[in-house]
């Protein structure tokens, strides 16, 4: 549990940011009765050893929501990467397929408004399996808050980094430049 909640970034991982949730990692009943996991279909929360969220908030600045899902092997997640997509990517309404570059052993990404639906918000989420976590990232901005696509591809890109290197039985240190 421990490792899994080092793998999310905190203030060291994202500076110019601020935290706006400290990362915390749970069994996954405990995560989503503390409220840091949703499980938006059974089929999504199947088989989830631990699950772990960390958040950014910054004022003009969209809201960035890290999640990480830890199976029990590498092939537990592989069967997992496509319910866990088909329920989080309807998080973002009108979602439209989104190529980050490759991202982790499998990836996906879509584009759209956010979850709000107030109008001029956009929402970005990137899914990516790293081993045996799949890991999701979120982007939502407010109207007149700039999201570039590109900004939810470098934040994933760091998360999966550090996924990584906790794979690789590493202390996870993978951070982004000053954003």
């Amino acid at each position: 549990m421990a490792e899994t909640q080092a793998v999310l970034p905190n203030e060291k991982a994202v500076p110019d940011w601020t935290v706006a949730a400290e990362p915390m990692a749970y069994p996954l009943k405990k995560a989503v009765s503390q409220g840091l996991m949703s499980c938006y279909t059974d089929e999504a929360c199947e088989d989830v050893r631990y699950s772990g969220r960390s958040m950014l908030m910054e004022n003009r600045k969209p809201q960035i929501s890290f999640v990480i899902l830890a199976y029990p092997d590498t092939e537990t997640a592989k069967s997992a990467f496509a319910p866990v997509w088909k329920a989080w990517s309807g998080r973002v309404p009108d979602g439209k397929s989104l190529d980050l570059g490759d991202i982790g052993e499998q990836s996906d990404a879509v584009s759209g408004a956010d979850a709000s639906l107030v109008p001029g918000s956009k929402g970005v989420l990137s899914q990516a399996r790293v081993g045996s976590v799949i890991l999701l990232t979120h982007g939502a901005a407010a109207p007149k808050v700039e999201m570039e696509d590109s900004l939810i591809a470098e934040f994933a890109t760091m998360f999966a980094e550090r996924a990584r290197q906790a794979e690789k039985g590493e202390t996870p240190s993978a951070a982004m430049a000053g954003t």
